[in-house]
């Protein structure tokens, strides 16, 4: 898990660091989906203190031509100043003087002046950090403070002709930032000073603040008026990104000739198109939109948006307080590490599947957090790189995961096939010794007496051992059970549907319906507990408390304090009163487990209660009753302990109403795999068992039943786990349970010694499966048919010899049966096996005769198709 922990950290740094890598292509699909966005938030109504005029180029071609008079916008300054406009924003730069009508300038100028009210524009040539930073000493007056830290600098700044640049109230730059978002270089440094955005100055004005009041703070540039302080943050150093409420046509447009004809009427007393009054007050922008002679951007809104919209969209933003802010790198690498992080955590300890399902899940809320936190408080948050992120580290984990578990495996297979090649060679060994000593019973061969019986015997050790060593390598696979039965799960029991625990089922749906108390027999942990909340669940009282008492648990005082409840002062301790469980579980269930252990006189405060309901709390003389149905429990033979004066004979058959025992786990060994199969499941759904530990479990006489068996299996996946496997063997079980394996009789040996002692009968089978425990009959069938390999290939492919080898009887019947049987097991494995075919294709094409088949007796089966190729036997 370290190893793992250190791959995904490493993996998750180091995609961060390409994600900064990749800046640039991650901000420009960033700005494909600002677009998104603002088109998912849909329009906002703008600010209604802007308005802008216009000249299009109809009307500057009926005014007198391509260059349009600056008479008219001289006309159009005192008309808007007679209608009481705030501030008049002329974003037309006015460059050169006109030579040919210089009266028009001096008109321009002297309006200007007597508006006082109106921001020219002006504009640099080239922003950067590398630009000039001269300026021409008459703009003196016009010039804020330079920006300090990360301030833009400007160069060849152009600026109106004199007369006008001496009019204005104030000057503005045009210029705007081209990068992935349209931004506003707010403040632009040049010759010791800086120069303010056209959209800022028209907000100075508008809001009153002397340019003395205007302060630079790091990130943020503040406008200090008496009384009030509004500050605009930058998303990126000195520059702000617009937030576009909507269109063009969501702002309040205008036609400047409309707005002079509207005044002309209203002198001649005639009730002009446009109502002047409304534009008291304002911020008027007035620009030529035409093609050929004004910029036009692309906006979420709009295909051609004329420069001037951006200039009231940067006053919009900056009344509004909606600019937008756009999370720092450093914080968006840290949103990005959250999710990639938290993301990995799921993985981790959900799986890949329900790991992927959910990261993305929290990808898709976090898109929705985003899209809310823009359009509620104007934040960008990142996307494409937390997105990027989280997809690449939990592919490149799983990558990672796949790549180790392919290492895994395949270190796996070579242990095994080294161990089964080193079993074939011991099984050829053991071959020739066989062979050996079979001449030498017929004098063919001088005899090794003792020393060759003692190799054969050697060597069956030896083979022994390596077949264990070659199963703990290789994956359990559960018998396909088909008709002889199946997993059921049962109000919480998993039993084997042909197995014992069936019958006990059945019970308990008969019994709960009915009211009456029920005794539960059973050894420790073979769920006792389990079985009385089904019996309560399954009946009427099932929408009631279920109370649970070990009565073996608690001393005398305590239990009776316990059940039946006590006064406050009744003894040392009772500060209080308190309700008993009798009480508490009145319309319900109480379970006493371990009532064996209680005393007598408990017993007899327990039989009153059993047969009228009454009882007393400790400490009172006041009867109370309780309708309560008692499921109790025992480890031990209450009829024993009646017969010896240890338990009231009377409150045994109160209880003993209905008595149902629970078979120990040793007596259901058919249950034990499908129970350890949900037990594993249940801790890690990756992991399995070897075919060594489940025989193991086989082996084994579980004293703990269940519940130990549960215990084991959770030992054995910390285990596993802490060695990165999915394969639990048999050193991750307890000592006593791996040992289960050494000194008793092979499971192998109990079944043919079973078979032999039933003459191989048609039920001999089935016998056997019960006797040995309610193992699966389909478990020992195929460890017969496995038995019936090893013998053939010892006795070297002789039929006869082979069916005397295991049937050990000298009856002709009992021989027949065994010889039918190894007949139909070896025409089984030999049906459409053909000599065109090597061992290898032939063994591929042989996969379903395995399966199955114990893995002891996989190298011993492959012997008998090698020979069978190689025209050995027929």
């Amino acid at each position: 898990m370290k190893r793992k922990s250190i791959a995904a950290v490493g993996l998750t740094l180091g995609l961060l660091a390409v994600s900064l890598i990749l800046s640039g292509p991650i901000d420009g699909l960033e700005q494909q989906l600002l677009t998104e966005r603002f088109r998912f938030r849909g329009e906002l109504p703008p600010d209604t203190n802007i308005v802008i005029l216009y000249f299009d180029n109809d009307d500057i071609a009926s005014l007198g031509g391509s260059d349009l008079k600056r008479l008219y916008y001289g006309l159009l300054i005192d008309v808007l100043k007679k209608s009481g406009v705030s501030v008049i924003g002329i974003d037309v730069f006015f460059g050169e003087h006109n030579l040919q009508f210089p009266q028009y300038d001096s008109l321009l100028a002297s309006t200007a002046t007597a508006a006082g009210n109106v921001v020219a524009s002006c504009y640099f040539r080239r922003i950067d950090p590398h630009a000039s930073a001269s300026a021409s000493p008459e703009l003196a007056l016009q010039l804020y403070p330079a920006v300090s830290e990360g301030g833009l600098l400007g160069s060849q700044l152009q600026l109106p002709f004199a007369e006008l640049r001496e009019a204005v109230k104030g000057l503005g730059h045009t210029n705007l930032d081209p990068g992935p978002t349209i931004g506003v270089p707010v403040l632009v440094n040049v010759g010791g000073g800086s120069v303010a955005a056209f959209g800022f100055e028209a907000v100075r004005l508008f809001l009153d603040v002397p340019r003395e009041g205007v302060r630079i703070a790091a990130g943020s540039i503040n406008l200090h008026s008496p009384g009030s302080v509004r500050s605009l943050s930058f998303s990126r150093p000195g520059i702000v990104d617009l937030n576009f409420p909507g269109s063009l046509s969501s702002f309040k447009v205008l036609r400047c000739v409309e707005v002079l004809r509207s005044y002309q009427l209203q002198q001649l007393g005639v009730t002009p198109p446009i109502d002047l009054a409304a534009l008291r007050n304002k911020v008027v922008l007035v620009s030529v939109i035409g093609e050929g002679r004004s910029r036009f951007f692309v906006t979420p809104f709009d295909g051609e948006f004329p420069s001037v919209g951006i200039h009231a969209t940067f006053i919009d933003n900056a009344l509004t307080d909606r600019f937008l802010t756009r999370a720092p790198a450093a914080d968006a690498a840290a949103i990005s590490l959250i999710l990639a992080v938290f993301a990995l955590v799921l993985v981790f300890r959900i799986g890949y599947l329900n790991g992927f399902m959910f990261s993305g899940l929290t990808l898709l809320i976090y898109v929705v957090a985003t899209q809310i936190a823009f359009s509620m408080w104007c934040a960008t948050l990142p996307i494409v790189q937390p997105v990027f992120l989280v997809v690449t580290v939990s592919l490149g984990m799983f990558l990672y995961e796949h790549l180790t578990v392919r290492k895994r495996v395949a270190q796996l297979e070579r242990d095994k096939e080294e161990v089964e090649s080193k079993l074939r060679a011991s099984e050829l060994n053991l071959q020739m010794l066989e062979q050996e000593l079979m001449d030498e019973k017929t004098g063919d061969r001088p005899a090794r007496g003792t020393e060759l019986v003692d190799e054969i015997k050697r060597y069956k050790l030896d083979i022994k051992t390596l077949s264990a060593q070659v199963s703990d390598l290789v994956r359990f696979e559960p018998l396909e059970i088909g008709q002889d039965g199946g997993k059921a799960v049962f109000e919480g029991i998993v039993y084997n549907t042909s197995g014992k625990m069936r019958e006990a089922v059945e019970l308990i749906q008969k019994v709960s319906a009915s009211d009456t108390n029920v005794l539960i027999l059973g050894e420790s942990g073979t769920g006792k507990e389990l079985v009385a909340r089904a019996i309560h669940n399954l009946s009427p009282r099932k929408g009631n408390v279920f109370a649970a008492v070990n009565c073996g648990a608690l001393t005398e005082t305590l239990l009776e304090s316990e059940l039946f409840g006590h006064e406050r002062g009744s003894f040392t301790g009772a500060v209080k009163d308190k309700v008993g469980r009798f009480e508490y579980a009145d319309g319900g269930t109480i379970f006493l487990d371990e009532i064996a252990e209680t005393s007598e006189a408990f017993q007899v405060k327990l039989l009153r209660i059993v047969q009228s309901g009454e009882f007393e709390r400790v400490g009172s003389t006041l009867s109370r009753r309780a309708n309560i149905r008692i499921v109790a429990a025992t480890n031990k033979s209450l009829r024993d302990l009646v017969a010896e004066k240890r338990f009231r004979e009377d409150l045994y058959y109160r209880l003993n109403v209905f008595s149902l025992e629970l078979p120990p786990l040793r007596e259901r060994k058919g249950d034990i795999s499908i129970l350890a199969e949900h037990f594993l499941k249940r801790n890690d759904a990756k992991l399995s068992f070897s075919s060594t530990v489940m025989d193991a479990f086989l082996q084994y006489q579980w004293p703990g039943n269940v519940r130990e068996l549960d215990s084991a299996i959770t030992r054995a996946t910390i285990m596993a786990r802490a060695e990165q496997r999915e394969l639990l063997q048999l050193r991750d079980l307890p000592e006593q349970i791996a040992s289960a394996l050494k000194g008793q009789v092979d499971l192998e040996d109990q079944i043919i010694e079973l078979l032999r002692a039933k003459k191989f009968s048609r039920s001999s089978i089935s016998e056997t499966a019960e006797e040995l425990g309610g193992l699966n009959r389909g478990t020992v069938a195929e460890y017969f048919r496995g038995v019936c390999f090893r013998y053939f290939f010892e006795n070297l492919w002789d039929t006869e010899k082979t069916v005397r080898a295991i049937s050990k009887s000298e009856e002709e019947e009992t021989n027949d049966r065994v010889t039918k049987k190894l007949s139909e097991y070896l025409a089984n494995v030999v049906d459409g096996i053909t000599g065109e075919l090597s061992f290898e294709q032939t063994k591929q094409n042989l996969r379903p005769k395995y399966k199955n088949l114990p893995q002891r007796y996989h190298t011993i089966l492959d012997e008998v198709v090698r020979s069978y190729v190689a025209g050995k036997w027929k």
